[in-house]
């Protein structure tokens, strides 16, 4: 079986696959470095960051797009940063030891984070803002071209708890484990952490504390979205320049403890959360008596939530 994957936007760092890095206008067919990287026993997984995208199974690892900063561990050793080439097709990229097998990857501006299926989470790119969790902030010029682990469980000690998700913003880092606890890392300058707004968090940090057990997370440029356990409780935290924090109809609470989560209801559970660059969206199960199955918020200046900038989120 031969797999396809479409794409289309901008493709500046070469993140769309086409073996060139011009802008695509229209979906169009993605290109392989080899047929072999083809995975027969299940569909690829794909997932896309500022200049860079990964497609995975269990046990294939590929990437395409901009590798200056490290985001993409490349399987050939670069001399420098500058030396390093935009890739241009789906080609394999190392992953973090031989035997492992990819949960999730989650893609941020020039940042990756990588989960495998132990619950263990690993980082590659510019830690220039602590969104790698290594405790120190990597500075630019000595971005992490390979995989380091992020010692998210240790955060969560003394329980024995296994990270069960991950998502990056532009210079931020989520990760959700098995209780429904959220630890967040990297840039908090807009409070995208859910905690004050102020400086860069270089370590795995427990921010939801005051929120219920959580099931799903998302991150946008500069806020985070966590769904809750029940499926229809929806926390926001970070910028909210064109109403990330949600539909403005809703009610927002601002839990106490130094966080600052906002707040809103879904009209029915949960299916699916993701978030865009300004604004969020949520697949709702499937219901006979309504047709709205989705929920969008944030902004639409450009058309992304499928409605005009008058008809709100």
């Amino acid at each position: 079986m031969t797999l396809t994957i479409y794409a289309l936007g901008s493709n500046s760092g070469g993140q769309l696959a086409q073996g060139n890095m011009e802008d695509v206008h229209y979906l169009r067919a993605t290109q392989f470095l080899s047929a072999d990287t083809d995975d027969d026993s299940q569909h690829l997984r794909v997932h896309g960051g500022g200049n860079h995208a990964f497609a995975w199974t269990a046990t294939t690892l590929l990437g395409c797009g901009s590798t200056a900063d490290g985001e993409l561990p490349v399987v050939e050793e670069t001399e420098s940063a500058e030396k390093r080439r935009p890739i241009l097709c789906w080609t394999p990229v190392a992953t973090p030891y031989p035997e492992c097998r990819v949960q999730q990857v989650a893609c941020g501006w020039n940042h990756t984070l990588l989960l495998d299926d132990t619950g263990t989470v690993y980082a590659a790119g510019s830690g220039a803002f602590g969104q790698l969790g290594g405790g120190g902030g990597v500075p630019r010029a000595a971005a992490l071209d390979k995989w380091t682990r992020v010692a998210v469980t240790a955060a969560a000690a003394p329980e024995a708890r296994r990270v069960v998700g991950v998502a990056c913003g532009m210079r931020h880092s989520l990760a959700l484990d098995s209780s429904g606890s959220v630890f967040g890392w990297g840039a908090n300058r807009s409070g995208q952490l859910g905690i004050l707004p102020g400086s860069n968090v270089l370590t795995p940090t427990l921010v939801s504390k005051d929120l219920p057990p959580i099931a799903m997370i998302a991150c946008g440029r500069s806020h985070s979205i966590l769904v809750a356990s029940d499926r229809r409780t929806v926390f926001v935290a970070g910028q909210d320049k064109y109403a990330q924090h949600g539909p403005a109809t809703a009610t927002t609470t601002r839990p106490s403890h130094g966080s600052c989560w906002h707040s809103f209801r879904l009209p029915r559970a949960a299916v699916k959360l993701c978030s865009g660059w300004d604004f969020g969206a949520v697949l709702l199960e499937p219901s006979s008596t309504s047709a709205g199955n989705v929920v969008v918020w944030g902004r639409a200046d450009q058309g992304q939530m499928a409605c005009t900038v008058e008809d709100g989120g």
